[in-house]
């Protein structure tokens, strides 16, 4: 879809007039990266995708209107002004935010990047927000809201006009503050090319997706490549417990604050109790201090809330708001979401499907359980050999017992050596039988994880479509009577 604003955007004060062939002086109303989308007006941007290659039907996409093309290798010489830039990608983004009059300038963004605790962090932040009376934007996994209008979440990067019409809207409705989820993919591929970052919090960065980035280092600087959108004098919060953003610390150039478990963090708590209805902590922020009661247990959670209260605190909020909005979550889907039906032993429903998820929410239950940990695996396959090796360590090391379904075993059959030598792994024939068996091993004192759910995705039980948490409230309804227990 064509990037479409008025009156326009002249490309000489946008880009290099000395790397133009051409006329000068060209005012393109609207963009596009799809020569099929091109109108009357607008500037074409080719920009090379992993399977097509927009410079070759640049010449189509002047035929169809387009008023000046943005290139990266040379063209041939059009009617129409051709400006030559380093990457058509970065262009297209900074082009599009133009065309709105580049909202972020005036919007306080706010990036969240890492490994884990993401939309977590947003979802407390927003709350925390909410608390204090400030009018805030969302785009998160988790959930969209764009100051009027609440939606789900986004499953995938926003291509640069979609996100740079989105933030038009919340500046339209007044939205103070926006909470952007960045994920590693949206900055490798430069999406946020034209945004500016008020604020950037960086969770952990862990060595994941190495299918993708092929090494620890690349991965760690794509998510590191958040700092670059920073707006000068831009607040960077890190967490200090992570050992790879707090290296960070030192070559920052702007202001920065940092958050943790341990006494190094400005930003510390001090948890008091945790069970599996509830964790109670102190956040110590300097010589302030207020106790803080949360829902959702786990050191991870108590992290994130750390992340988000000192985001709260740069932006000036109290911390009696700050305690309220954490306080006003009571569930986050698939986020160690507690599924109480009066049984006896407890059961989260948890996202984790990486190792070092898997490790923070298997330690999380190991600390709870006074009995048995059981898991159950997600179907999601492992991304590379190498995740799929500390998967199974992970579990080995944590779990009791855990179940896997046919298609796990059927993608790697590593599993099977392990089932036949320790016992502590049941392969079910899907997923709603790998709930049930969870169901009827557990005993009072075990705690159940189910991971790798994915909300709001759906998966089928018996006939009805349900998410995880819904589908393991019916069966533990349906066992609330006498119920088969199964052997561990």
């Amino acid at each position: 879809m064509s990037q479409r604003a008025v009156p326009g955007v002249c490309l000489d004060s946008l880009f290099d007039p000395a790397a133009r062939t051409g006329a000068s002086g060209a005012v393109v109303s609207g963009c596009t990266a799809d020569w099929r989308q091109v109108s009357p007006g607008d500037a074409f941007v080719a920009v090379l995708e992993d399977d097509s290659d927009g410079h070759d039907f640049a010449d189509e996409a002047v035929r169809r209107g387009a008023v000046a093309v943005i290139a990266e290798r040379p063209l041939p010489i059009f009617d129409a002004p051709v400006y030559y830039v380093d990457d058509t990608r970065i262009a297209l983004g900074e082009l599009c935010h133009a065309l709105v009059e580049s909202p972020s300038r005036r919007l306080a963004v706010i990036g969240v990047v890492g490994t884990q605790g993401k939309s977590t962090t947003i979802a407390l932040l927003e709350s925390i927000f909410a608390a204090a009376g400030r009018h805030v934007g969302v785009l998160s996994t988790l959930k969209s809201y764009d100051g009027m209008t609440r939606s789900e979440g986004q499953q995938g990067p926003l291509s640069p006009p979609r996100l740079a019409r989105r933030l038009a809207r919340m500046e339209q409705a007044g939205c103070t503050h926006v909470l952007l989820e960045l994920s590693t993919e949206s900055l490798s591929q430069h999406r946020l090319a034209g945004v500016e970052l008020d604020a950037v919090c960086v969770t952990t960065v862990d060595s994941a997706r190495l299918e993708l980035y092929h090494s620890a280092h690349n991965y760690r600087q794509a998510s590191r490549r958040a700092l670059t959108y920073l707006s000068p004098g831009g607040m960077t919060v890190i967490n200090a417990d992570d050992p790879v953003s707090s290296r960070w610390l030192s070559e920052l150039e702007g202001p920065a604050l940092t958050y943790g478990l341990g006494d190094q963090a400005q930003v510390t708590a001090d948890v008091i109790e945790q069970n599996a209805g509830e964790t109670v902590f102190v956040l110590v922020a300097g010589h302030d201090s207020v106790a803080v009661r949360t829902a959702i247990a786990g050191d991870a959670h108590v992290s994130n809330c750390l992340a988000a209260a000192t985001l709260a605190l740069a932006y000036g909020v109290e911390l009696t708001a700050i305690a309220a909005g954490i306080e006003a979550i009571q569930k986050l889907p698939a986020r160690m979401e507690r599924v109480d039906c009066g049984q006896d032993f407890a059961l989260f429903v948890d996202a984790a499907d990486t190792a070092l998820g898997l490790k923070s929410t298997l330690c999380t239950a190991r600390k709870l359980a006074s009995g048995r940990v059981i898991c159950v695996l997600g179907d999601s396959l492992p991304p590379s050999p190498a995740e799929a090796t500390a998967i199974r360590s992970v579990v080995t090391k944590l779990a009791d017992l855990t179940i896997i379904s046919d298609a796990v075993v059927a993608a790697d059959a590593a599993w099977l050596p392990k089932t036949q030598r320790t016992g502590a792994l049941q392969v079910a024939a899907n997923r709603g039988e790998a709930f049930a068996w969870a169901v009827a091993a557990a005993q009072p004192g075990d705690v159940v994880v189910i991971a790798g759910s994915r909300a709001p995705t759906p998966f089928a039980f018996g006939s009805v479509e349900t998410s995880d948490a819904d589908a393991v409230r019916e069966l533990l309804y349906a066992c609330a009577g006498p119920a088969l227990r199964l052997a561990g």
